[in-house]
């Protein structure tokens, strides 16, 4: 590959990265502000993204009141590619973000929570909780 070649292909994924993270929400929201009726997260461009409102009401059921305060929707995932194939989607943020994704998955809470997830818990997760969810690329 030329080198004038490679430069332009990097610089094509720098430009479409850039321009995805617009798309990244910039800030997040407790399950009690759900509660209390914010249904909508800004994004970096300045827009809104809104919550169904079916998947807040199951998600409030789900969630004991008592972690209402400690974790945080959207949930972001980062998509990732191991050298031998395998896919992963790695939970951003910290330990409770990875409490939220493993009680929406099995209805258990662990000390750990699950960092990662496999792309059919990725299935499983998205197909109830869309709006829920962000996902974004390796780096």
């Amino acid at each position: 590959m030329s080198e004038k070649l490679k430069e332009a292909i990097e610089r094509k994924y720098v430009e479409d990265s850039r321009r995805l993270s617009l798309y990244w929400p910039a800030e997040t929201l407790t399950i009690y502000d759900l509660y209390t009726g914010r249904r909508f997260v800004k994004l970096h461009s300045g827009d809104i993204h809104e919550f169904e409102e079916s998947e807040v009401l199951e998600l409030l059921e789900l969630i004991p009141k008592y972690y209402w305060k400690l974790m945080r929707v959207p949930l972001m995932l980062r998509y990732h590619k191991e050298e031998d194939g395998t896919v992963k989607l790695i939970v951003e943020g910290g330990a409770w973000q990875a409490r939220l994704a493993e009680l929406l998955l099995t209805g258990n809470v662990s000390s750990d929570g699950m960092r990662s997830l496999t792309l059919s818990q990725f299935s499983k997760l998205i197909s109830k909780f869309k709006s829920l969810v962000f996902v974004t690329l390796s780096t």
